[in-house]
């Protein structure tokens, strides 16, 4: 089952302040990142656990939300025991995708250079890991979406991931109309959107036949031969299956990496130099 603390904490919001927009107030996050939140936990539930017309609990919400309580309470007294061991000299925040390869490199690298130093990594949305810079949760947030005083730091470009059998894997490039006729799979999160703007932006409809939840899926898919699909260049794993081939796109699509970070630490400074040299 797939429950996250960002689920938790958006459950016993809602239920502490009655309303979705509320209990993102109360958060730091969007009422939509809230809403996303509860239905992804009902979805690993299998159940409803508010009522959306007078957003209360459901039964089963209570009962969540007294474990959940005890969860983080849980948490909380773990990470204050993990603090008085040995606090990590940098804590980085970073939408899925980026922890494939991206932020892995750069901190083997800083690590190289200072091999007493320590890195907490920490997965989120990008509205997700805005809010936890900005109380301080993170020192530097990797997101998809610009932000005050962002820095972008490359362009990720948008690869059509295919089986090694199939039609597409015989062309140099994959035209978007091509790939969407031979069915193809989203790989879920921020990707979605991206791509339904850039292929409405040549023409043609973002119309896929699977949407999953993350490039390791598609890839997983494309490997079994059940679909083509599309996933940015830095998440894709490293060395692919054999039975996996990646062709750019015919137009090509991209998106573009943002760094946030507060204050000018020189830990926090000498990571970016890494992650800039990507």
């Amino acid at each position: 089952m797939d429950v996250t603390v960002a689920q938790l904490e958006a459950l016993l919001a809602v239920g502490e302040h009655g309303s979705f927009t509320r209990a993102g107030q109360a958060l730091g996050r969007t009422q939509s990142a809230v809403s996303r939140a509860i239905a992804a936990l009902e979805s690993a539930l299998g159940g409803p656990v508010v009522h959306r017309d007078e957003v209360g609990f459901t039964e089963l919400g209570r009962t969540v939300a007294t474990h959940a309580s005890a969860v983080l309470d849980g948490l909380r007294t773990i990470n204050e025991l993990a603090a008085e061991v040995r606090a990590p000299s940098l804590r980085v925040g970073a939408v899925a995708s980026a922890l494939v390869r991206f932020v892995p490199t750069a901190v083997q690298r800083w690590q190289r250079d200072s091999p007493r130093s320590q890195v907490l990594t920490l997965q989120g949305e990008d509205d997700e890991l805005l809010a936890w810079l900005a109380d301080g949760t993170i020192d530097l947030a990797v997101t998809t979406q610009p932000g005050p005083d962002s820095q972008c730091v490359l362009e990720d470009e948008f690869l059509a991931v295919v089986p090694k059998d199939h039609p597409a894997s015989r062309q140099d490039r994959v035209r978007l109309a091509e790939l969407i006729r031979l069915g193809v799979a989203d790989p879920g999160g921020t990707c979605g959107p991206a791509l339904a703007e850039g292929f409405a932006a040549h023409g043609v409809e973002w119309r896929p036949d699977h949407v999953v939840r993350d490039v390791g899926t598609v890839v997983a898919m494309a490997a079994a031969g059940i679909t083509a699909g599309v996933a940015p260049a830095m998440a894709l794993p490293e060395p692919l299956p054999p039975a996996v081939a990646v062709r750019p796109l015919e137009p090509r699509l991209s998106r573009r990496v943002y760094l946030h970070y507060r204050v000018a630490d020189p830990d926090v400074v000498h990571f970016v130099e890494r992650l800039t040299t990507w």
